[in-house]
């Protein structure tokens, strides 16, 4: 049998539209982005005038993982007149470059974050529920590996000495979302032990401790969440061979 022109012409345009439904009716699938997995910062500012006023930023810090669609994190609050220091759970999802996040309920109180961005940081809302009910915008961004040298200059006694950090930070968290750092300090020109090993040390979205076994406690901050150079911060020492004269000081470590 032999079909028309106008009759071909219709059976053809049936087809293309039977196509146009089956990419297009139904919605085209969303390609999720793969958000990069570890250790996050996140900083709060508050939107709410008489919160702003007091305490206008908080932050959170700890471990964010991705499983498709379905994001989860460990992050611990500081810096809130409200919420007092602790780690929490989060639960959310990805869509896109959309992202959800909710926290387990905590003194009465639930944080959630909508935002949206880059596999490396995002942007966007957060709100709080309860009695410590706030709201504003937030920023986070992926911190990166801080494993490698860090050297700078500090006082033991009262001699200028150089002391030089080596890093290996873990590629998992821990329970609480930190990221456990190990490694040794060495010190050049002074009396102090000429090495230490690190114990108990550890990152946490920007904050970080570092303890030496040689009674060394050094609690610096980074000076950039995204690219860190360098590290800043108070260091103390219980060993009166690696103490300086002069107490708590401030050191500079810069990554070599």
């Amino acid at each position: 049998m032999k079909f028309s022109g106008s009759l071909k012409f219709a059976a053809l345009a049936s087809v293309a539209g039977v196509l146009t439904l089956a990419l297009f009716g139904c919605g085209a699938a969303v390609s999720n982005t793969s958000f990069t997995q570890g250790n996050w910062a996140f900083t709060a500012s508050s939107t709410a005038a008489a919160i702003a006023a007091s305490s206008p930023t908080f932050v959170l810090g700890g471990n964010l993982t991705q499983s498709g669609a379905v994001l989860s994190g460990t992050l611990t609050v500081n810096n809130s007149l409200c919420i007092s220091p602790q780690t929490l759970s989060f639960t959310g999802t990805v869509k896109g470059s959309d992202i959800t996040l909710t926290s387990q309920a905590f003194d009465g109180n639930v944080i959630s974050v909508t935002a949206s961005g880059t596999k490396d940081s995002l942007s966007g809302n957060y709100t709080i529920t309860g009695g410590c009910a706030d709201q504003g915008t937030i920023t986070a961004n992926a911190v990166p590996s801080l494993s490698g040298a860090w050297s700078g200059t500090v006082l033991v006694n009262t001699s200028p000495a150089n002391m030089t950090v080596t890093l290996t930070q873990a590629s998992a968290a821990s329970e609480d979302g930190s990221f456990a750092l190990t490694g040794s300090v060495s010190y050049t020109g002074s009396d102090c032990e000429a090495t230490a090993n690190l114990t108990s040390s550890s990152v946490k979205g920007g904050s970080l401790i570092i303890n030496f076994d040689s009674g060394v406690n050094y609690v610096p901050s980074l000076n950039s969440l995204t690219a860190p150079t360098s590290m800043a911060g108070d260091y103390d020492s219980t060993s009166d061979q690696c103490a300086s004269n002069d107490g708590i000081q401030s050191v500079t470590l810069a990554k070599q």
